[in-house]
């Protein structure tokens, strides 16, 4: 018999972009601390799941709309 997954609990966009809010806020820090090639690397990754959860709220509002 299969073994049942533990539930995992499903975040939402709201809690996505609190995050990336608090990433952003260290990518300030590190690039304060004179730590530029770090927080390039990390405004980059943040860019890119930007754009990715503004792909995930446009394809939620279209599904809403049909």
């Amino acid at each position: 018999m299969p073994k049942k997954q533990p539930a995992q609990p499903t975040a939402t966009a709201a809690d996505i972009e609190r995050s990336i809010l608090a990433l952003n806020k260290m990518a300030e820090r590190l690039w304060g601390d004179g730590r530029e090639a770090e927080a390039k690397a990390l405004l980059d990754a943040l860019d890119a799941l930007n754009r990715a959860l503004d792909r995930i709220r446009i394809g939620e509002s279209r599904r809403v709309l049909h």
